[in-house]
């Protein structure tokens, strides 16, 4: 799996242009919290962790970054991280949109027991799960929380849904690093054994794929850009 582009500035001029039958998903995961910088694993509550001055700065600078890309809509989870990192972006768009379109369906992954642990305690009193993480991201199953298939379908479901309320133009897709990754490979119809571990998504960074005629799967335009 090979992103067209390397980078933002080489899509550009691509993401500028507007096709009819041609929709792009902007993909992009919150700023950085006080947690990720922690490398502690997010608690599951709506209002959950918030961003720090780093991720609140990179927010608003990816917001310049997108200023003129047409952009139809954004889409963002609902937890508060994902949603001020949407407002940031929004407030830095000339004109700014609207509406923010809140989903419940891009909830972040939950870690059950393991939220508000740190992955180096957690890799201490788990080392069998936490290689099955690392290595064999699809066979996991957070104790008490999700398992990382069923998660995946639910993303799944979520992106079906968005993608068959439009039909054109550039949405702005505001989520976690695992919704993200699962967007992803929903988007371009990979196999998730494969791309589950490989596919790695940074605060504020950009993927972009690129649906024609309402085809799945999609091509990779950018991935992981920061």
């Amino acid at each position: 799996m090979g992103a067209i582009y390397s980078n933002f500035e080489e899509a550009k001029e691509t993401l500028m242009s507007e096709e009819e039958n041609v929709i792009r998903f902007i993909f992009t995961r919150h700023g950085r919290t006080y947690l990720n910088a922690k490398q502690v694993f997010q608690p599951w509550t709506p209002q959950g962790d918030q961003l720090n001055e780093e991720g609140m700065v990179s927010a608003k600078n990816l917001g310049k970054k997108l200023r003129h890309i047409p952009i139809q809509k954004i889409y963002s989870s609902d937890w508060h991280r994902a949603v001020h990192t949407a407002q940031l972006i929004n407030e830095e768009r000339i004109p700014p949109l609207q509406e923010i379109h809140l989903s419940r369906g891009l909830r972040d992954f939950n870690f059950g027991a393991l939220c508000g642990v740190s992955v180096t305690s957690s890799e201490q009193a788990h080392p069998a799960l936490s290689e099955i993480r690392i290595h064999k991201l699809h066979e996991f199953k957070a104790p008490e929380g999700d398992t990382f298939t069923d998660f995946h379908h639910r993303i799944k479901d979520e992106f079906m849904r968005i993608f068959h309320n439009n039909s054109k133009g550039n949405i702005l897709v505001v989520s976690h690093s695992y919704v993200a990754k699962c967007l992803i490979i929903a988007a371009l119809n990979l196999p998730l054994e494969t791309y589950a571990n490989t596919i790695r998504i940074k605060n504020t960074s950009l993927s972009v794929v690129e649906l024609k005629n309402r085809q799945i799967p999609g091509r990779l335009l950018i991935l992981n850009d920061t």
